[in-house]
């Protein structure tokens, strides 16, 4: 039988009460905007009408004027003048005649209508044809020259090769003076037969070749279609004459490049030659004769009908004020029964949701938070058919994995505890039993983030459909219990990150991704979670940051949030009364210059006992007192908080006392940001027009349903593909501005069909990855996969209209300080290889040059030149490159990228003077720094 996915029934519910709201208001609206013009014609629009009436035969009578002017227009920019002021006139014509609509039924307007949309349709004839004329005409003259050129070197070939027939002639009158007998009568027919016949060849080649010229040379004068016939014949007949006398001429060489020329000049009578350029041409002038034809009928009927427009007006306005009356009064009844109809879909609609939505992920949570505690006795039932009910019987095969994975862990630790104490000789065995027992940890650890990742899948659906919904839907009690539902998710998804994090620290894939960030942004969003957890047990809590902190500064913000939550999280849970705070301390490295950031979180909860202290950072481990407390959670929190700060390079610590608290300190060093570089997230459905056609390829449902959603909701028009194969045909077949593209496809790799997609369109659109792995988003990951980004499931609205709108970063860029050290050693190592002397002539030369480049660049953005643009910076690009100049090296491969796509670069390339400036500065200093003395003044 077949089901329906949750979702889908959600959707369709959600959008109906979404239609009938909207219905309700829009019916409402017109309603009122009916009644009001109804009132405003009876009272205003009489004098108007007089008006609009002159107006509409003046303007009609212009156009009938101008009209003949297309067949007269000689260059584009007139006709472009010409067809834009005619464009004018033709809106304010339809802009009067809609005003007239609200005067007059719309049977009434018709023949009005038909006739502008006639005139219209006969000037964008006249229009196109023009066009078409100006271009054939150039592309005549252009054949016109090159047959010219032509028929002049086979002129040039065949007298040349006259002469050497009419030489062999006299040579061969020569020989017969001296001749006798026999030799002179041979003499006499190799005259005869040969040298005269091909002498005459010759000039029979000659006679037609000047005929072709003669008639070719006359056919862009030509007017009649006919004629051009009779001369296409006649120029055929001759070329094919000429083409059998070719096997005369003396020379091979000459042969074959007169037949060359021949058969170019044949090309002329082919179907694209210039015979059927000039019949295109010819009929181009019938048809504008013809459209012409039909203006001054259709200016006619627009003038009779201004001209009776206002008896009318007066004749019926009465009439219109009746049905006025009896429209309003049914528009209310029917108001008033849709508006019950939309109450009473929404109270079912959110009954189903609660039922079908909010329950059944709450209970998906609880069963997730018991499997990180490993009680896998208790079974999950499995509640539907739908995304949510795949979750569930993943989760379930999950236990049922985990729960044989811990019996076996079971009995190799019982194994191991009885060889430990048997002779030396069985070590060996009981090493293979270690060994096992860690590859079958390993392969717990492997399993739990498979599943975590296929999790993430139908969570990216449940997500991305309630934002959708809760976009959608009206502020009210609907819109926060989506809201709840939406934060239950999130929280779903939050638990399986954990454990994929946890998966990927431990394989050693995880990497710091550095950012620039808003200091005291970060300490609210951690204040308002402290707030949230401590209001909820009823606990005092409290922030402190240091007056000293900088505004901004550079690292990975996101594991550093992610690190001081679990603590704070861990803080709320283990303490029962009293406070938790959070105190950030901070104090300058004088050595480095970088700033050291202390968070700390006290709390006055249980404590921690000494023998605990180095347990409570293991996977999965716990203190004692977790169960009597009824604490949720896997016990992961510490361990991957750990894993985190050695990622980011910093230390965690901790100090406890069993009944007065505990405190955790993560200490990190950072260098200072740049405030204005810090990126502002809002994760709410987005709205916009921005008119791209994206190619959206993806095998899972629920997942195209979401990201066209949020396509739809941007403006832009999508095609989709399930699999890599419908995604290379639909590439070669339509022209996308870009390509959202799921890296596991049934049939093959989405770095496959990246790779595909590039090698078959010259110009590829933007290739953007989506995909449910972890990415940190690297140049070298984005280039291995093939894509210009890549974007993570559940797929951030955010992001995704910043992908679209051209602003998504080239590649995560190394702090600031890395810039100079990385260009002092590049320049030691050159020094190394090419000597002092070279190394300074280089920098020099590049200080030289960036600073004409960038002058040339600055102009040729002003100009709006993006082939330019892109040239210039892809040169300046290469050039910093030697240098390791990276700040400017990215910003510039922003302009070359946004060059490239045809968008405005003004913006990226608003500092461009003083990063270049601060690059040339830097390579000043690395120069001097390595023992080099430039003789290249800062400019």
């Amino acid at each position: 039988m077949w089901r329906t996915s949750f979702d889908t029934q959600l959707l369709r519910v959600f959008t109906f009460i979404v239609v009938l709201l909207a219905g309700v208001s829009f019916i409402a609206l017109a309603a009122n905007q009916y009644l009001a013009s109804r009132h405003r014609t009876l009272i205003e629009d009489n004098l108007p009408a007089a008006a609009l009436a002159r107006q509409i035969s003046d303007e009609s009578i212009y156009i009938a004027t101008l009209a003949p002017s297309f067949s007269k227009v000689d260059s584009s920019g007139d006709l472009r003048n010409m067809t834009a002021s005619l464009n004018i006139e033709f809106t304010d014509l339809e802009q009067n005649l809609a005003r007239l609509n609200d005067l007059l039924p719309a049977e009434q307007m018709t023949s009005a209508t038909d006739a502008l949309q006639d005139l219209r349709q006969a000037v964008g004839t006249l229009s196109s044809l023009a066009q078409a004329r100006l271009a054939t005409a150039g592309d005549l003259v252009s054949r016109s020259r090159l047959t010219a050129e032509q028929l002049s070197e086979l002129n040039a070939l065949i007298s040349a090769q006259t002469d050497i027939a009419r030489v062999r002639v006299t040579a061969a009158i020569a020989d017969l003076v001296d001749a006798q007998g026999a030799a002179h009568r041979e003499g006499l027919d190799q005259l005869a037969d040969v040298d005269f016949f091909a002498f005459d060849r010759h000039v029979e080649l000659g006679a037609a070749i000047d005929t072709i010229g003669f008639h070719m040379l006359q056919v862009s004068e030509i007017e009649d279609r006919t004629r051009l016939k009779v001369i296409q014949s006649i120029v055929a007949d001759n070329l094919d004459l000429a083409e059998r006398r070719l096997g005369y001429f003396p020379s091979p060489a000459a042969e074959t490049r007169a037949r060359a020329l021949v058969a170019l000049l044949k090309a002329e009578l082919e179907p694209d030659g210039g015979f059927s350029v000039m019949d295109a041409y010819l009929r181009t002038q019938e048809a504008t004769r013809q459209a012409l034809e039909t203006i001054p009928e259709n200016v006619e009927t627009l003038s009779g009908f201004s001209g009776a427009l206002l008896e009318r007006v007066q004749s019926e306005t009465r009439a219109v004020q009746a049905r006025t009356v009896q429209l309003g009064g049914t528009l209310t009844v029917g108001l008033l029964g849709v508006l019950v109809v939309a109450l009473a879909a929404t109270v079912l609609a959110w009954q189903f949701a609660r039922r079908r939505i909010v329950e059944r992920l709450r209970a998906l949570a609880s069963h997730i938070g018991a499997l990180g505690q490993e009680h896998y006795d208790r079974a999950i039932p499995v509640t539907g058919d739908d995304e949510i009910g795949q979750m569930e019987r993943s989760l379930d095969a999950l236990r049922l994995k985990a729960a044989e994975a811990l019996a076996l862990r079971g009995e190799l630790e019982n194994t191991v505890i009885q060889r430990t104490g048997e002779i030396v000789a069985e070590m060996q065995a009981h090493d293979a039993a270690r060994n096992e027992a860690e590859a079958s940890s390993r392969a717990k650890s492997e399993f739990l983030a498979m599943m975590s990742h296929e999790i993430r899948t139908p969570l990216n659906g449940v997500i991305g459909m309630l934002r959708l919904l809760e976009s959608d839907t009206p502020v009210g009690s609907g819109r926060n219990r989506l809201a709840t539902a939406r934060v239950s998710a999130e929280h779903l998804l939050a638990l399986t990150n954990d454990i994929l994090d946890y998966s990927s620290m431990q394989d050693g894939h995880a990497k710091a991704e550095g950012v620039h960030f808003d200091l005291r942004d970060l300490i609210g969003q951690l204040a308002s979670f402290l707030k949230i957890g401590a209001d909820t047990k009823g606990l005092a809590f409290s922030v402190d940051l240091s007056s000293s902190a900088p505004l901004a500064l550079f690292g990975d913000v996101g594991k550093i949030r992610q690190v001081v939550i679990n603590l704070l999280s861990n803080a709320i849970k283990y303490t029962s009364s009293g406070e938790v705070a959070l105190l950030i301390d901070h104090a300058l490295n004088p050595a480095t210059g970088r700033h050291v950031i202390t968070f700390a979180v006290t709390d006055t909860g249980i404590g921690i006992d000494p023998e605990n202290i180095d347990r409570i950072f293991d996977a999965y481990g716990r203190t004692g007192n977790f169960r009597q407390l009824e604490i949720e959670g896997m016990g992961l929190g510490l361990t991957i908080s750990r894993r985190l700060t050695e990622l980011i390079g910093g230390g965690l610590s901790v100090e406890s006392e069993p009944g007065i608290g505990s405190r955790f300190s993560l200490t990190v060093e950072l260098p200072e940001g740049n405030i204005a570089q810090v990126e502002k997230i809002r994760e709410v459905a987005v709205n916009d027009a921005l008119g791209k056609h994206v190619l959206l390829v993806e095998d899972n449902k629920v997942n195209r349903m979401v990201a066209q959603g949020y396509l739809d909701r941007l403006g832009c028009t999508v095609e989709w593909a399930e699999t890599g194969r419908d995604a290379l045909d639909a590439a070669t077949s339509e022209t996308f501005d870009l390509v959202l593209l799921d890296l596991d496809l049934p049939d093959m790799s989405g770095a496959d069909v990246a790779a595909r997609l590039r090698e078959m369109l010259a110009d590829a659109p933007l290739l953007v990855a989506l995909t449910a792995h972890r990415l940190s988003g690297t140049a070298e990951e984005l280039a291995a996969l093939g894509v210009d980004v890549a974007l993570e499931k559940p797929v951030s609205p955010r992001r995704l209209a910043a992908v679209l709108r051209g602003e998504h970063p080239v590649a995560n860029t190394p702090p600031p300080s890395a810039n100079t050290d990385r260009t002092l050693s590049g320049l030691r190592e050159d020094m190394e290889d090419l000597g002092p002397s070279t190394t300074r002539e280089i920098v020099e030369e590049y200080l030289l040059r960036a600073n004409e480049l960038v002058v040339a660049l600055s102009d040729a953005i002003d100009r709006a030149d993006h082939a330019d643009t892109g040239r210039i910076a892809h040169q300046l690009k290469g050039a910093a490159s030697n240098f390791h100049l990276v700040r400017l090296m990215t910003l510039l491969a922003e302009i070359e990228a946004a060059s490239k796509r045809g968008g405005d670069v003004r913006g990226i390339a608003e500092t461009l003077e003083t990063t270049c400036e601060a690059a040339s500065e830097d390579l000043r200093s690395a120069a001097r720094d390595a023992g080099l003395q430039l003789s290249v003044a800062k400019t």
